[in-house]
């Protein structure tokens, strides 16, 4: 059996356990797409009646092991960067997941989770589709907003001048450390 077939019989297993569950989407079984070669490991889409998720199979060459059950690591895919946590199971060995939908009821059948899982894993091998982190959009969002709050000194910034701190031994108060606008100083407030 490859690996493969054991981590989907594994889910399988799991579905008997499951199937009592609040969680539980009776009109999906598990399943899973194809998996794929992605840097020495092999990558697929798992289908459960509770989940959707990316699973990583390591290959003969890659590190995973039975003693980072439970540990995350962040995968780089062609699409971006995912969080994974580490799985063992005496039948199948060592394999990661990512989850992409939990719980399945937005599912009305087996036929669109199946389509769903396919255009996920076509999406993850695609470089078109990169999202900036939510630590970016949330910079760019402040940088946006202190912008619009300060337009005369974001023009002279563009223009390459900068207009220097009123109070250049001003302290730095806490909102600014903690937003990391120390280019406007905002007021010290005690």
């Amino acid at each position: 059996m490859s690996n493969g077939a054991a981590v989907l019989a594994f889910y399988r297993s799991a579905a008997r356990n499951m199937a009592g569950l609040p969680v539980y989407n009776h009109k999906l079984e598990v399943d899973a797409t194809t998996f794929l070669p992605w840097q020495d490991n092999w990558l697929g889409i798992i289908v459960t009646p509770w989940c959707m998720n990316i699973v990583i199979l390591p290959g003969e060459l890659s590190r995973h092991n039975r003693q980072q059950v439970g540990a995350k690591f962040y995968q780089a895919l062609p699409s971006g960067r995912y969080e994974f946590i580490r799985a063992y199971a005496e039948d199948c060995g060592d394999f990661a997941s990512c989850s992409v939908f939990s719980p399945m009821f937005e599912f009305p059948s087996q036929i669109i989770a199946m389509q769903t899982a396919q255009e996920v894993l076509t999406a993850l091998f695609d470089e078109q589709n990169v999202s900036p982190t939510e630590r970016h959009q949330s910079f760019v969002a402040h940088r946006e907003m202190r912008e619009a709050a300060q337009p005369e000194q974001v023009d002279n910034e563009a223009d390459g001048e900068r207009e220097a701190p009123a109070n250049d031994s001003a302290e730095v108060s806490r909102r600014a450390f903690l937003t990391g606008s120390f280019a406007g100083r905002e007021d010290s407030r005690p």
